[in-house]
């Protein structure tokens, strides 16, 4: 009998343990989600950040993830404005400029390896400026087009990405 009551004394403690656990892991899952949400809520444009920074909790890797994206994304519109550029004095502007950007994106990079937050923040300004440069080409130009809409949400994401390196 004494067994019995041993092995119940045993499972139940095993089932216990194994319930406290299960609560632990799901609670830490949405107290991360919650860090994610509450580091893009600083943000203008939340919507943008999340998809970037999803399960990241440290504002200096998600810094770093959202530089990594807004340069790929920067290098692929380059490459889509390249065919335009000829003949229009806005696609022109905004060539030269999102090149600074890839630039100084490439540098933000750089610095926050080395955790120089100081040069960091200075090259993602220049960056967001580079974009502002680009959409007021268009804007001054009269001209909406691909680019244009490309280079506003470029913008968008580089003003998040600059909002989250203040969280360093």
């Amino acid at each position: 009998m004494a067994g019995r009551g041993v092995f119940q004394l045993r499972f139940t403690v095993v089932a216990a343990s194994t319930a406290v656990l299960l609560i632990f892991i799901f609670s830490s899952d949405v107290v991360d989600a919650s860090r994610v949400r509450n580091m893009c809520s600083h943000t203008a444009y939340p919507s943008l950040c999340r998809p970037l920074v999803k399960r990241i909790t440290n504002p200096r890797r998600a810094t770093h993830r959202t530089i990594q994206a807004l340069e790929a994304k920067t290098k692929l519109a380059l490459a889509e404005v390249a065919r335009f550029k000829n003949g229009n004095q806005a696609i022109t502007t905004c060539y030269a400029t999102l090149s600074d950007a890839v630039y100084n994106l490439a540098n933000a990079r750089k610095s926050i390896r080395k955790r120089d937050v100081m040069a960091m923040n200075t090259f993602l300004t220049a960056a967001v400026s580079d974009y502002g440069v680009c959409v007021e080409g268009f804007i001054d130009a009269n001209q909406v087009n691909t680019v244009q809409n490309v280079a506003v949400d470029l913008r968008k994401i580089s003003s998040n990405c600059l909002t989250l390196s203040t969280l360093i």
